[in-house]
């Protein structure tokens, strides 16, 4: 652990939720396809916190990793935090960029965040689903996006490994069986989360980040932890 975290370790934790439309808390109606109020994790995050700490989301809809490359020093670099938690990579692969490319951007970011003394904990993108689409054959296009998504995963979490960083598996914990396709539960448009899979996103974190000091995730019971 570097030691400006060392030092920071008996104040209040301070975590930006750096991304984009998945960190902003975007979600639509299931029923119209219409925007509904934003409901980004970070809010759940900062209720079970209470006044233990601030959490601040830095979440841009629309943005892909080289768009967030211009304001990553502005937003947390400048911050200093304690953590900050990077999602970054679906918009990317929705214009056809390689994992590769994205995985080089997303490092950029682990470095920066390491160099200023800021623990980063890494995100896997979360997966898809299609109208329609059951449990049978996928369409070429969807397996292919999909294998898009898992290459890119795999190289977050190798990544993370590398450098003994945090990684919260977003991917696996919203997705459904060996389809691997987004969980209906979990998402009205098939893209976005729903407020249950930003709620299930704000578990996933508590766990990386806040569980070994404030303990089990205020919004599950002890038992539910593993």
């Amino acid at each position: 652990m570097p030691e400006s975290l060392k030092l920071r370790a008996d104040s209040s934790p301070i975590l930006v939720c750096f991304g984009d439309s998945l960190t902003a808390g975007y979600q639509v109606q299931a029923e119209t396809g219409m925007p509904l109020p934003d409901t980004p994790y970070s809010g759940f995050l900062q209720e079970w916190l209470g006044t233990r700490g601030r959490v601040s989301v830095k979440g841009i809809c629309g943005e892909t990793t080289s768009d967030m490359a211009m304001r990553f020093s502005r937003d947390v670099v400048d911050v200093v935090p304690s953590y900050t938690v990077i999602l970054g990579g679906t918009n990317d692969l929705g214009w056809g960029v390689a994992p590769s490319t994205i995985i080089t951007n997303l490092e950029r970011f682990y470095t920066l965040a390491l160099d200023a003394g800021i623990q980063p904990v890494g995100v896997t993108v979360p997966s898809l689903r299609a109208e329609g689409v059951g449990t049978g054959a996928l369409p070429a296009w969807l397996r292919s996006h999909l294998q898009s998504r898992l290459e890119l995963n795999r190289l977050i979490t190798e990544r993370c490994q590398r450098r003994h960083m945090p990684c919260v598996d977003l991917f696996q914990a919203t997705s459904e069986g060996s389809s691997c396709l987004l969980a209906l539960h979990f998402s009205s448009d098939g893209l976005h989360l729903n407020a249950a899979g930003y709620r299930t996103f704000a578990r996933l974190v508590w766990n990386e980040v806040f569980a070994d000091r404030f303990g089990v995730c205020p919004d599950l019971p002890s038992e539910s932890i593993g």
